[in-house]
């Protein structure tokens, strides 16, 4: 017997242990009532495409929980991955507003909570709500501001080993400035590859060049950095 590609889940924003201070998580009582009687929540399964590159979606996804890859398809047919959304990030919430296809491809990377918005249910509270309407305004400046600054990091870096120095650091971004850092990376080379717009060989390569000059290194499946110096000096 298959095994279902989603589960449904009690739908309640106002209970949700996962809220935190963001647009969708922290709306005013009332406006956050209302949209707690939208949509459904549910949770999909690894590998779950939740939009497609080119086609109209039917409404915007919120990652309560989990991480998902936002992907394009380059003339060549290769697969470059532009961005790794993580919790409570919205997806489709562009498109849904411009009323265009979708720019990319949205599939889940882990198991994911995602609540599910009708995209006749999420214009009709932007066209009569002013707070939720700025709530987007705002989540779509920041994906404008860091999308720029993604394709910005991609072009100033002049070689493959920059743009992985600079993902592996991306990563670590937030961790504290020790000397071991540690992250757990379960993205396979061509995944990597895919993120700096380069081959799944050289990804190999260049890892393998990154462990023998001691620059990283592996305990299972979590990537230790050992010194953040010496790595941002290749990223530079």
């Amino acid at each position: 017997m298959g095994v279902p590609r989603r589960f449904a889940i009690p739908n309640d924003c106002l209970s949700c242990t996962l809220r935190r201070e963001c647009d969708f998580c922290n709306l005013p009582p009332d406006l956050l009532g209302e949209f707690n009687a939208m949509g459904h929540l549910t949770l999909f399964p690894a590998d779950a495409t939740l939009l497609t590159e080119g086609e109209i979606p039917r409404g915007v996804y919120i990652l309560c929980s989990g991480r998902a890859k936002l992907a394009v398809q380059a003339r060549d047919g290769k697969t470059v991955i532009l961005k790794i959304a993580g919790d409570r990030h919205l997806v489709g919430l562009s498109a849904v507003v411009s009323g265009r296809p979708s720019p990319v491809t949205v599939t889940t990377i882990e198991l994911c909570q995602i609540k599910f918005v009708e995209q006749v249910s999420i214009l009709h509270l932007l066209e009569h709500n002013s707070v939720a309407a700025l709530a987007c305004a705002r989540l779509l400046a920041a994906e404008v501001g860091t999308t720029f600054d993604d394709v910005y990091d991609l072009l100033l870096a002049r070689s493959s080993t920059e743009k992985l120095a600079r993902l592996l650091l991306s990563w670590v971004a937030g961790e504290p400035r020790n000397r071991d850092l540690r992250v757990s990376t379960d993205f396979t080379h061509e995944e990597m590859a895919q993120m700096i717009g380069s081959s799944r060989e050289t990804v190999t390569r260049l890892l393998s060049d990154m462990k023998r000059k001691e620059l990283i290194r592996r305990e299972g499946s979590t990537l230790i950095i050992p010194n953040r110096i010496a790595l941002q000096a290749i990223a530079s």
